[in-house]
């Protein structure tokens, strides 16, 4: 008779015990963070003359004294050029 209820006591302490176990990993799972990594950014410049930023790789180039500028079009790179602040559109 005893021996029925202490059998009985250490399955449900073993079922509580699994069940604790599997929602700790739940919550701990939850609240961490993927270890994921960082996707790569793209190297943005900015057109001096509108103020848009561009790819690099796929911006209009000019150099002045000593320096490469970087344009979003042909016509922000010509108002440079020109001198002027802005492209007329």
């Amino acid at each position: 008779m005893v021996f029925g209820w202490l059998i009985r006591f250490l399955v449900v302490m073993l079922l509580v015990r699994l069940v604790w176990k599997f929602l700790g990993g739940l919550v701990q799972g939850a609240a961490s963070r993927p270890q994921v990594p960082p996707a790569e950014g793209v190297r943005l410049v900015r057109d001096p003359v509108c103020g848009t930023y561009i790819d690099q790789s796929r911006a209009l180039t000019t150099r002045r004294r000593g320096e490469v500028h970087h344009f979003c079009s042909e016509d922000c790179r010509a108002a440079f050029q020109q001198g002027k602040r802005a492209p007329s559109v």
